[in-house]
């Protein structure tokens, strides 16, 4: 009895331990959590991992996987929000590649602490192949995507094996790394890019006649600007942008010479339902502009679409609050007009 009862007393005692050494002693270093999760986050979210092209030869009939930590995190020093992440980046990548259907299995994150004999055991749900080819048809998995992580002077690495559940052979085998600095992260944090813009409003401008004739119409104006974008690692999906833009009128300019600048400040949001498609975003900006004695608020709203490699094009809406404006001297006609109203926004622009 009293041998028992200190056995119990031992295993509390080492939870306790596991537990405050992963949730307290880690965070006594208040640069190495935001490390390790970005660090492991911008190795996940890179481009040339788990791209679909290095899983399409697998043999057709692994369609059904399960992720299986096969490392032990309080060991690893990595806390539970990173582990989490990692292992939520990883099913994210795996469908959206389409090659599998990925599925939950709680089984496969257990980690069991037990006294034997005297002995300390740290065991997971599979401890050999047998273990393992039976787990695979209680959760009914084709195959277990086995990962661990580590992290080493600034180098993190994640490790991959795809295993059968059908007879344990080795399918695919895979590691990704990368290195970087807390300097780095916290410059690669906040992205930032700027844009050669070039584009044409609808707007519209009226002058009355002077000698009872017709009046003259203005439509529509060039607008160059440049652009100054940012999204953070907090949502990608969302970006945000200020740019200054001057406009003018290359018609009729011998009755009208409009000319003007706009501030505008603008957020961009990535429509993902059109992803399978093309790269779709909608935009909605607000800007104040200055023209011709005369100022006004500028309300922008469309859709934004890749153009080439490092372009883009916006096709949308434009409204101008209509003001008084003057015009150059000119007898034939009238001084005063207007300039403003509803019309389209047509943009073209570069990324650099």
């Amino acid at each position: 009895m009293l041998v028992n009862t200190i056995k119990i007393l031992c295993l509390s005692l080492l939870m306790s331990f596991n537990y405050l050494h992963a949730s307290q002693a880690i965070p006594l270093n208040p640069a190495l959590p935001p490390t390790l999760y970005t660090g492991f986050e911008q190795l996940l979210d890179d481009d040339k991992t788990l791209v679909l092209e290095q899983l399409m030869d697998l043999d057709p009939d692994i369609q059904r996987i399960a992720l299986y930590h096969n490392g032990d995190r309080l060991h690893r020093f990595i806390p539970k929000q990173v582990h989490q992440m990692i292992e939520n980046k990883l099913m994210g990548r795996l469908i959206d590649n389409g090659r599998f259907e990925v599925i939950q299995c709680i089984e496969c994150r257990t980690t069991k602490v037990v006294m034997s004999d005297d002995e300390l055991k740290i065991s997971q749900a599979a401890e050999d192949n047998q273990q393992l080819r039976a787990l695979s048809k209680r959760v009914r998995a084709d195959a277990f995507m086995f990962w661990s992580a580590s992290v080493h002077e600034n180098k993190f690495t994640i490790n991959l094996r795809l295993v059968s559940g059908k007879n344990n052979e080795l399918l695919w085998l895979k590691e990704y790394s990368k290195k970087t600095t807390k300097e780095a992260e916290d410059e690669d944090f906040d992205k930032v890019q700027y844009e050669l813009l070039v584009g044409t409003w609808g707007l519209k401008g009226e002058r009355k006649s002077a000698l009872g004739l017709s009046e003259e119409s203005l439509e529509g104006v060039t607008v160059f600007g440049i652009r100054r974008r940012e999204s953070t690692e907090l949502n990608e999906d969302i970006e945000y942008a200020l740019g200054v833009e001057y406009f003018t009128n290359y018609s009729s300019e011998d009755v009208f010479n409009l000319s003007g600048y706009n501030l505008e400040g603008r957020i961009i949001a990535d429509v993902t339902s059109m992803d399978d498609l093309i790269d779709t975003k909608v935009y909605f900006g607000i800007g104040q502009s200055f023209f011709n004695n005369a100022n006004s608020l500028i309300f922008r709203f469309g859709l934004e679409f890749p153009f080439f490699k490092d372009g883009f094009m916006d096709f949308g809406v434009v409204y101008m609050q209509e003001a008084d404006v003057e015009w150059k001297t000119d007898s034939a006609f009238e001084k005063e007009g207007t300039f403003g109203g509803a019309s389209y926004d047509l943009t073209l622009g570069l990324r650099f």
